[in-house]
């Protein structure tokens, strides 16, 4: 159990807005089967690592999903939770831009990869 600090703020003071760190991402694999359209991972300020993240083609567009546990409750119903959260909307922003930019970019070598490849047909 985490120890909880007796420190308060200020009254009438939000707290100082902290950097969002660097983060770097990775394609892991590219997928055209189903909606998951890639796995990736993702360090951030050379601390953490992320692994298990999704871009996930929707009906409303791309998006990204964070790694997630699935259970059940006690009355059956299947629930989830996300094994890594972004605690701000800045950050969040920051890493859903920095996992969808890898995305594409690999996405485009792929596919200039495959037209290298093509044999050259002469007429």
């Amino acid at each position: 159990m985490a120890a909880k600090s007796n420190l308060k703020e200020p009254q009438g003071q939000s707290p100082p807005s902290s950097p969002t760190p660097d983060i770097s991402v990775r394609v892991d694999r590219l997928n055209d089967v189903g909606k998951i359209r890639a796995f990736v991972s993702a360090n951030i300020g050379g601390a953490f690592a992320i692994h298990g993240i999704k871009v996930v083609d929707s009906d409303k567009g791309m998006f990204v999903a964070m790694p997630q546990s699935k259970f059940k409750t006690a009355d059956g119903e299947t629930k989830y939770l996300d094994e890594f959260h972004a605690v701000t909307a800045d950050a969040r922003n920051k890493l859903n831009e920095a996992v969808l930019a890898a995305y594409e970019q690999a996405v485009q070598q792929s596919e200039s990869a495959v037209q290298s490849e093509a044999p050259v047909q002469s007429m």
